[in-house]
């Protein structure tokens, strides 16, 4: 495998990463504004399955950026990294934030107060604002301890990586599922939080993923994904809370979302063919497109009043998300060629 090859397989996973996120926030905006309409079993576990197999989106986009960041041989200076990387997440989150705030005011005339308006900035440090801002803040805390995770890798070899990845797995992935029976565990680790174990899993799915054949990553996937579908219809079927199946900390999303990550990393692909560029073409707007995509979504069902119901579940979603994505990439395309965008973008 060429580094190229090597690279597209990031920017490609990157880019269907993105897609699928679109995907799932249109399917869970769905049933926060039509939920009382899904009245029959099978559509409410439908929306629910939905959901549930789209949890690896997030987790891949955190094992590509631990992939291209972890390598020792990648330089990351202090400079460079308070100066591009953190600067550049401090500048989306305040600049988005404040936009998201003023088209809450422009749309809703009874929030064109100026309490709100302080409200709004308040939520920008609170993390209070848009939910799919969370991933920025998540960003931003990986960033700020990424020369305590470069050192780790710098002199760790696998057995060390794979040690740390078994210790947060154990703690924030398998430990909780006890809660599922009620049973409370009183042993942690004192840096507790998946987000870690996602960007040195990318890491180690880079340098030494390669050891396990495509195939395997292929059917750890469509394995994981057939057993949370089958989970989340008897979740709702048994009425049972099943939560720590199908977070982002939940084993199942860790072997989908892993397998998925360590076929594309495994990609043949130049860049060349016609998939490859179009693939390509949405990796390079992928991060606007992450920050705005939501404001379609919500225009289109707040403001809107549009009941994707009415034409047919699927259908109805599909063409939703269809429609923010692309009035996502439009708007990012625009928005680059601003100035004070540019470079966040």
């Amino acid at each position: 495998m060429t580094t190229q090859q090597r690279q597209h397989g990031f920017d490609n996973l990157r880019a269907v990463a993105c897609v699928f996120i679109v995907l799932l926030h249109t399917v869970y905006s769905t049933t926060l504004m039509y939920g009382v309409k899904l009245t029959t079993f099978w559509q409410v576990a439908g929306f629910q399955a939905a959901a549930n197999e789209l949890m690896w989106a997030v987790p891949c986009f955190v094992m590509v950026t631990g992939a291209l960041l972890l390598p020792p041989e990648k330089e990351v200076g202090y400079r460079r990294l308070f100066t591009g990387y953190i600067a550049r997440v401090v500048k989306a989150i305040v600049l988005f934030g404040a936009l998201f705030v003023a088209l809450e005011m422009i749309f809703d005339p009874e929030q064109r107060t100026a309490q709100h308006a302080l409200e709004g900035l308040y939520e920008i440090f609170s993390g209070g604002g848009w939910s799919h801002m969370w991933y920025l803040y998540c960003l931003l805390g990986l960033y700020l301890l990424l020369p305590v995770y470069k050192k780790f890798t710098a002199s760790a070899d696998e057995k060390d990586v794979a040690y740390v990845l078994a210790v947060y797995a154990l703690f924030e992935a398998v430990l909780p599922l006890l809660g599922i029976w009620n049973i409370k565990c009183g042993f942690y680790i004192h840096v507790s939080s998946i987000y870690p174990f996602w960007l040195l899993l990318g890491y180690w799915l880079r340098r030494w993923g390669t050891r396990f054949p495509r195939w395997a990553y292929g059917a750890a996937f469509i394995t994981a994904t057939v057993v949370i579908a089958g989970a989340s219809y008897a979740a709702t079927w048994r009425h049972l809370t099943l939560d720590g199946l199908f977070g982002y900390s939940s084993p199942l999303v860790i072997v989908q979302a892993g397998g998925l990550a360590g076929w594309f990393f495994q990609s043949r692909s130049d860049g060349t063919d016609k998939v490859g560029r179009v693939l390509g073409n949405i990796d390079r707007h992928s991060f606007g497109i992450y920050l705005i995509h939501m404001a379609y979504i919500r225009l289109i069902y707040k403001h809107l009043h549009f009941d994707p119901l009415r034409i047919g579940a699927i259908p109805g979603v599909l063409a939703v998300a269809l429609a923010a994505f692309l009035l996502g990439y439009a708007t990012e395309w625009v928005l680059r060629r601003l100035p004070v965008f540019k470079k966040i973008l």
